[in-house]
C-alpha cells in the first residue's frame, strides 16, 4: 500500500512498489486515480509502473487534469499493461474531489 507524500515526494504508486519484494508479473495493482504520465518533481508513475513488470492495473478514475487525463492509461496500455477503468469510480471521485484539479 502506498500514499502520496508531500510535494516533491514519491507518489502512492512508487511508495507501494518500494514496499514490494519480488516479482510483479502475477500481481494486480489497484489505484484510485490514473497514474501520472508526465515528469515534474517526480518521474511519471505510469512509466514506473510499466517498467516494473506489472501486467494488470485497476484504476478507479481518470485524472481530470488536462495534462494527464487519459495519458497515463494510454502509456500503460502501450507498454502491455492490462488496465481496467471505472471500478468504484463514484466513491473515488467523492473521496479525492478536494485534491483534484478540475478541467477548465
Amino acid at each position: 500500500m502506498g500514499f502520496t507524500q508531500s510535494i516533491g515526494g514519491d507518489h502512492a504508486e512508487v511508495e507501494a512498489l518500494n514496499a514490494i519484494k519480488g516479482e510483479l508479473a502475477g500481481v494486480t495493482a489497484y489505484v484510485t486515480l490514473e497514474p501520472c504520465s508526465f515528469v515534474g518533481r517526480t518521474p511519471a508513475c505510469a512509466a514506473t509502473l510499466a517498467n516494473s513488470g506489472l501486467k494488470h492495473l485497476v484504476v478507479a478514475m481518470l485524472d481530470p487534469a488536462p495534462r494527464n487525463c487519459g495519458k497515463g492509461i494510454a502509456m500503460l496500455q502501450s507498454a502491455g499493461v492490462n488496465v481496467e477503468l471505472g471500478i468504484c469510480e463514484a466513491q473515488a471521485s467523492a473521496f479525492l474531489s478536494p485534491y483534484l484539479s478540475k478541467p477548465e
